[in-house]
Parts: structure tokens; C-alpha cells; sequence
């Protein structure tokens, strides 16, 4: 399995600082992961709070240092498990500034192992994957209006308006508890193409997202999605990364 990505990230037209991060890295070759192991991972530091692009930051190192150090696990607890030990050193780092300064972030994490795909996710942003002609989207959003949506107290269409829109239900560095959304994918297909956005892009649609991908090589995709949320307004901080899997 070969793979193709690129990655593009701004700030916008409203913040002054991008308090997104992301990583991607792949396995060393005598890691004990096999040939061609990889991780994404895409955080959005919560706007806000400060320190937030800190909080950003240290949950890509760590969930990258904790992933990669026990090869040969299952992946999708030892993905879980980095995402928690990422909880815990950013929940720690706020509590060694004597909790007066809160630090959050959200993270989703896609991992590439011996041909299958795995995803952790908390918060809102984002995993989509494109097979085909369809783009689906691979996460719940941690919000409180997607939860009222999903208990049937707003529609689809009053989310998009409602005042608390973006407050998270579930983050991460928040609270010394996390709860990790982890999915066994599948096999990636050849073919296959997955998005990990944060919520900058949330003014661009799914039918957007499927048709600059599909048409774009990986970089050009992500340099394409960021500006036409910029041309929306950039009222925060986007960060898109396209994975394209090859035969």
C-alpha cells in the first residue's frame, strides 16, 4: 500500500493566532510496525481558552510518542490509549498553571496498519473518506447542538444558527476523564481518499470537500478547501489534510 497526503493550515481572516496543529508521521523501519505504518492526526487547540495552540501542540507529540511505543498491540486500543495519555499530559500542564488558565483541544487521529484503517476522535473536528463518488463523513461531532440533534430537540437546519454551535461536549485536557470514539475501518481501499479537517472548514460543504479531492492532487486539495473557507469568511483557524491511498 502506497500513500499519498498533503496538508495545508491558516489562520484565517479572523484570529490572530492558529492554534491548530497536526502531524504526520510514519513508522521507523525497524519500529516493529511493518512497512508502511502511518498516523495522521489533526488537534484544534478550543478557541477561547488560552494557551489553546499549546494544548494543540503537546496532544500531537504525544499521541504520536504513545502510538508508536508499543508496536505488535491491537491498534485501536493503543490508539484509544494515546489519546488518553494525551488527556492526561495536557489536563496535567493546565494544572501545573494552577488551573487558572484553562487548556483544551480537540484531536482525530487516523491510523494505516498492514492495509486497515483505524480512527480515534474527540471533539469537532473532523474525518471524512471519500470511496468513489462518496464522501461520508467518519465522526460524531462532540457538540451540545449535534447532541440536541441527535435526541431530537433541534433540526439540521437550527443547528447551523443556534448560539452554542461550537460549545464541546467532550474535549481533550479539560478533565482528568476522557471518553475516545475509536472505529476499526476497514481495509483502505485503493482508491480511498480521507479528509481530517478542523472546524475552520465548516463552511464548506461535503459535496465541495468531494469534488475538489476527487479532482485535485492531495496538496492542491488541502491548499483549495482553505481558501475557499478563508473566501467564507475565515472566521477561524482551518486545517485540512488529505490521504490518498495507491495500489
Amino acid at each position: 500500500m502506497t500513500v499519498r497526503f498533503g496538508v495545508f493550515s491558516d489562520v484565517g481572516r479572523v484570529r490572530e493566532e492558529n492554534q491548530d496543529a497536526y502531524g504526520c508521521f510514519e513508522a521507523r523501519p525497524d519500529g516493529g510496525e511493518g512497512s508502511g505504518a502511518r498516523l495522521f492526526i489533526v488537534a484544534d487547540g478550543m478557541g477561547g481558552h488560552t494557551h489553546g495552540g499549546q494544548a494543540s501542540r503537546l496532544a500531537v507529540r504525544v499521541v504520536q510518542k504513545a502510538y508508536f511505543a508499543g508496536p505488535g498491540q491491537n491498534v485501536q486500543r493503543r490508539l484509544r490509549q494515546a489519546l488518553v495519555e494525551a488527556n492526561a499530559s495536557v489536563y496535567q500542564q493546565s494544572q501545573r498553571n494552577g488551573g487558572l488558565e484553562k487548556m483544551g483541544t480537540t484531536c482525530t487521529a487516523l491510523a494505516l496498519r498492514k492495509g486497515q484503517a483505524y480512527l480515534a476522535h474527540v471533539g469537532d473536528s473532523r474525518a471524512y473518506r471519500l470511496r468513489g463518488e462518496a464522501i461520508t463523513q467518519m465522526t460524531h461531532d462532540h457538540t451540545l447542538v449535534h447532541q440536541m440533534q441527535r435526541e431530537g430537540l433541534l433540526t439540521e437546519q437550527e443547528m447551523q444558527t443556534h448560539p452554542r454551535r461550537h460549545v464541546l461536549m467532550r474535549a481533550l485536557g479539560v478533565g482528568p476523564e476522557l471518553e475516545v470514539d475509536c472505529t476499526a475501518l476497514g481495509p483502505a481501499r485503493p482508491g480511498d481518499r480521507f479528509l481530517l479537517c478542523s472546524d475552520g472548514l465548516e463552511a464548506v460543504m461535503p459535496e465541495e470537500m468531494q469534488q475538489i479531492i476527487a479532482c485535485s492532487p492531495p496538496q492542491q486539495a488541502c491548499e483549495a478547501l482553505v481558501a475557499l473557507a478563508n473566501e467564507r469568511g475565515g472566521r477561524d483557524n482551518s486545517t485540512a489534510m488529505v490521504i490518498v491511498i495507491q495500489a
